[in-house]
């Protein structure tokens, strides 16, 4: 998984920006690291707006990595809890599908 590293704070995303929108100085720099975290929050979606209807009830994380102070926001394919262990299992539409490991 790529994320972007400011080369100038702590900030870390895994979306591209042009600057670093924390210190307002830094260039974002890419990085590879692994998909593996940890769940940090999750809420559970019952009422979904239209263009994600069909795939109600669903689970949104949001992914601590292991490697990188970026956190992912992500769908689950099933029940979470905080701190549960969790792996990118593919990307589908631009959205990442995390499994609990």
């Amino acid at each position: 998984m790529k994320v972007y590293q400011c080369d100038q704070c702590e900030y870390a995303s895994v979306s591209n920006k042009y600057r670093c929108p924390s210190c307002r100085t830094g260039q974002l720099q890419e990085q590879d690291v692994s998909s593996k975290g940890s769940v940090y929050s999750y809420t559970n979606i019952h009422i979904a707006p239209a263009e994600f209807a069909h795939l109600a009830p669903y689970t949104v994380a949001l992914i601590q990595l292991d490697e990188s102070k970026a956190k992912v926001t992500a769908r689950t394919d099933g029940n979470v809890e905080i701190g549960d262990v969790a792996e990118l299992d593919y990307v589908e539409d631009g959205a990442y599908i995390y499994r609990k490991c």
